[in-house]
C-alpha cells in the first residue's frame, strides 16, 4: 500500500475560514468602491479578489481568494448605487445567495491637500434554505487625486459594519472596525480602466488568537487582508462629470473628476 499522504496545512483552516468571513468578515473581501463618484449616468462593473492573509507554514503565506463582482450606477453627479454578489460564499452551501445592495454620497470636495469625503451604506443579506439573516456596513472615505491627469488616487478610510450572526465556533463580536489604505491607477486614453490595491486591518482591536491563529497580524491584533481590483468605467469621459461655468465669453465646458477608487 502506498504510504498516505499527510493531509496539507490548509485544509483542517477552510471551514472556520468561510464561516467567519461568510459572517462577520465579508467587508474584508472587496477594495473600497465609494471614494469618488462615476457621474450623472455614467456606469462601472468591477471585481475584487483577496482577503485575509493567512500563514499556511513558516515559509507560506497566502491570501484567502474570496471574491466580489460589482455593478456601479451613477444617479447624480454625487450620488451613487449599487450592486455587489459575493461570489464564493454564495456556494458554500446549498442554496446560498450573498449579495451587496448600497449607495454611496460625496460629501466634500477635495481642496489642495484637503481630502475629498464620501460616505457608503451597504446592506448585504444572505439567502439560504436554512436561515437567511443581513449585515450592514458603515463607511467612510478620504481621498486624494495625484497628477495633472488625476490618473492616481490614493484614499484611506474605516468600515463600521454590524452582523447579527454570532458563529457557535469562532468567537463572533456583532460589529468590526476596520481601517484600509488603498490607491487606484487609471488607464487607457479616458482611464476607462482602474487597477486598485488595498490593505485591510481588521478589528485591530481583538486578539488575533481569538480569530484565527492562522492570521497575520501586526502585534498578533485582529488580521490583514490583502485584495485586488479591476473596475471597467462605461459611458462618455469614463468617470468625469461635466459641468457649465460663467465666463466673459459666456458659458464654457470644464470637467470635473468623479473618479472612484475600486469596487
Amino acid at each position: 500500500m502506498g504510504r498516505q499522504q499527510p493531509t496539507p496545512p490548509w485544509r483542517p483552516l477552510v471551514a472556520a475560514l468561510t464561516i467567519l468571513l461568510s459572517a462577520a468578515l465579508s467587508n474584508a473581501c472587496s477594495t473600497a468602491h465609494t471614494a469618488r463618484p462615476l457621474g450623472k449616468g455614467k456606469h462601472a462593473a468591477h471585481i475584487s479578489v483577496g482577503g485575509p492573509l493567512v500563514a499556511l507554514s513558516e515559509e507560506q503565506n497566502t491570501s484567502i481568494p474570496l471574491t466580489t463582482v460589482t455593478w456601479k450606477t451613477g444617479l447624480t453627479d454625487r450620488a451613487d448605487f449599487y450592486l455587489g454578489w459575493h461570489v464564493i460564499e454564495s456556494f458554500l452551501n446549498k442554496g446560498n445567495f450573498f449579495f451587496d445592495v448600497g449607495a454611496s454620497y460625496y460629501l466634500l470636495d477635495q481642496r489642495g491637500a484637503l481630502p475629498g469625503i464620501s460616505a457608503a451604506f451597504t446592506l448585504s443579506p444572505l439567502l439560504s434554505h436554512q436561515a437567511s439573516w443581513a449585515a450592514m456596513d458603515l463607511q467612510i472615505t478620504a481621498s486624494w487625486t495625484l497628477g495633472p491627469r488625476q490618473r492616481h488616487l490614493i484614499y484611506l478610510g474605516f468600515h463600521n459594519y454590524f452582523s447579527p450572526v454570532r458563529s457557535q465556533l469562532i468567537a463572533n463580536s456583532p460589529y468590526t472596525f476596520s481601517p484600509y489604505l488603498g490607491g487606484q491607477l487609471r488607464l487607457g486614453p479616458q482611464r476607462q480602466l482602474g487597477l486598485s490595491v488595498e490593505l485591510k486591518w481588521l478589528r485591530p482591536y481583538q486578539d488575533r488568537d481569538r480569530l484565527s491563529p492562522s492570521f497575520l497580524a501586526p502585534g498578533n491584533q485582529g488580521a490583514l487582508s490583502l485584495v485586488a481590483g479591476l473596475t471597467l468605467f462605461i459611458g462618455s469621459r469614463a468617470g468625469h462629470r461635466s459641468e457649465q461655468v460663467e465666463s466673459p465669453q459666456g458659458p464654457q465646458d470644464t470637467s470635473k473628476s468623479s473618479e472612484e477608487a475600486g469596487p
